[in-house]
């Protein structure tokens, strides 16, 4: 009697520990796989690529084609600053698309650093257009 329940502890704690590595094991595959940019470098990488996206519609009256090679050189040049590749950004786009809930926040990260960067230059245009004047009134 007393061996099997020395036995039946034994079989509980192994299926224990197999359940606990199990559980581990899956929660890492489930994360987000090598290659794939995190969030923090997504928001950096997709900030300046709307930016540069705006000013070249601007630039171009929105006729991409004929200013095609500046833009991908400049993407080349976002790229190369953050030392990405381009099959990296292409397979985070690829997860992100696959995984919602993951890239809704990024989104978000990014809108409120382009109405950032968007409200500084109307301030440093305002304040450039406006120059305070070298006197001051004395009341």
């Amino acid at each position: 009697m007393r061996t099997c329940l020395f036995l039946f502890l034994s079989m509980k704690k192994i299926l224990f520990l197999l359940a606990a590595v199990a559980l581990l094991t899956s929660c890492r595959s489930g994360g987000r796989p090598a290659g794939v940019l995190d969030a923090p470098q997504m928001v950096d990488f997709l900030s300046e690529a709307y930016l540069l996206e705006g000013f070249y519609a601007v630039e171009s009256q929105y006729r991409y084609d004929s200013m095609r090679p500046e833009v991908l050189r400049a993407y080349d040049d976002i790229l190369a600053k953050h030392h990405l590749s381009r099959e990296q950004v292409e397979k985070s786009f690829k997860y992100y698309a696959e995984h919602p809930d993951l890239y809704e926040p990024i989104q978000d990260s990014v809108l409120a650093r382009i109405e950032s960067v968007i409200a500084d230059d109307t301030i440093a245009a305002q304040s450039s257009s406006n120059p305070t004047p070298d006197f001051q009134l004395s009341l």
